[in-house]
């Protein structure tokens, strides 16, 4: 065989760079179109919110278009990336049945699983991408983005945070949290683990995060008070608690105090302000490594779940192309509309079990790497299955 031939043989087929061209301009177009409509629908929300920040036409521009530059790749990563792909898929097959192309490949021999090929190989690649702007690009935005929701609302917040710090037996409760001035208001601290040592419930009106020069930061509470209960047994092998009363020799006659008032105290937590800022989609800026280096650092079963769901993240545009292209063939569709319909009944079937078990796993049912890949292994076995019974 001359390296004519060779070379020839190597090259992809010309319907195969049909069909990848054909898939590349679906996708480019439906990627803008969600795009676009995720930009409007949060546009409707928070354009008073740019208006105040901004003082003419050409801030509020320049305002909204570094903003989205730094959410767009977020929301991509998250939701937009498998669904697009997804999408695109089904368009491009629907596209080639409505237009009768696939009949006279069919006739020619060609199965359906080599005709997808490209398609699969396309997705790959974008699946490739799409880690590396999640691991790569979004981590050194982390600190834009902060600034630029700050804008967006004004003071970036949260409310009704909870955290179980298991190494310290306690459970930190928090009404109010300022992300960009490291502020938690309304604490209130309870005891979770009863041991040989008086319990503690402490109630502070605020708390900061304290970084010294050097070593680990700590949270200082502040206008608060303490209540310690010694632990006794009510009964042989039941511990239940008592509330220890604090004595007050200035005051001849007084009666005990049922707590003690502070105007600082350093509270003893494995707590940090990366914890409570989750709530506010930090973890979409933290890279493997940083999810890696949390999980190794904490026993909260939150964070191993996050991490395995991080590793399976760039499966899911294959799985769904994999479970989607088959329905659509059955299916037997020309329709656009109705295969748009079944792009979003099938993504939708597909989050919703993925989180629903990756939530088993964060709760302790199930373990956190079983919990983050069964969603996606249980869905893969299904469009395995069903794509051998496509026609070969």
């Amino acid at each position: 065989m001359s390296l004519f031939q060779r070379i020839t043989r190597s090259c992809p087929a010309t319907l195969d760079l049909y069909i990848l061209r054909l898939f590349l301009v679906v996708y480019i177009v439906s990627l803008l179109s969600f795009c676009l409509i995720f930009v409007l629908i949060d546009l409707v929300e928070n354009l008073d919110n740019f208006n105040r920040q901004s003082g003419s036409l050409g801030e509020l521009f320049s305002l909204m278009l570094r903003y989205y530059s730094i959410n767009l790749p977020i929301v991509f990563c998250q939701v937009l990336g498998p669904i697009v792909c997804l999408t695109s898929g089904l368009f491009t097959i629907t596209l080639l049945q409505r237009s009768n192309e696939l009949i006279p490949v069919l006739a020619n021999g060609r199965s359906y699983r080599r005709l997808f090929l490209p398609v699969l190989l396309a997705a790959g690649v974008i699946s490739v991408g799409t880690y590396l702007v999640q691991d790569f690009w979004i981590p050194g935005t982390r600190e834009a983005f902060r600034e630029m929701a700050s804008k967006r609302k004004g003071r970036l917040e949260t409310r009704d945070l909870k955290y179980e710090d298991t190494q310290e037996g306690i459970l930190i409760l928090i009404r109010r949290y300022l992300v960009n001035e490291k502020r938690a208001e309304g604490v209130l601290v309870l005891p979770t683990s009863p041991g040989e040592e008086p319990d503690s419930v402490i109630s502070a009106r605020q708390m900061d995060w304290v970084q010294p020069s050097q070593g680990r930061g700590y949270w200082l509470m502040k206008k608060g008070w303490i209540a310690l209960y010694e632990p006794f047994e009510f009964r042989e092998g039941a511990r239940r608690s008592r509330l220890v009363t604090v004595s007050q020799p200035e005051v001849e006659g007084g009666a005990d105090r049922l707590s003690e008032s502070f105007i600082e105290r350093a509270l003893e937590t494995v707590l940090s302000p990366e914890d409570l800022e989750v709530r506010e989609a930090q973890v979409a800026h933290m890279s493997l490594a940083d999810l890696k280096r949390k999980v190794s650092t904490t026993a909260d079963r939150g964070w191993k779940s996050k991490y395995y769901s991080r590793i399976f993240h760039p499966v899911h545009n294959l799985v769904l192309l994999l479970l989607g292209l088959p329905i659509i063939v059955s299916s037997g569709t020309s329709n656009v509309f109705l295969g748009a319909f079944l792009a979003v009944c099938v993504g939708a079937v597909y989050f919703v079990a993925g989180a629903f078990c990756q939530a088993l796993g964060a709760q302790g049912v199930l373990p956190p790497v079983i919990g983050s890949a069964l969603g996606p292994v249980l869905f893969l076995a299904l469009s395995l299955t069903w794509w051998r019974e496509l026609r070969s």
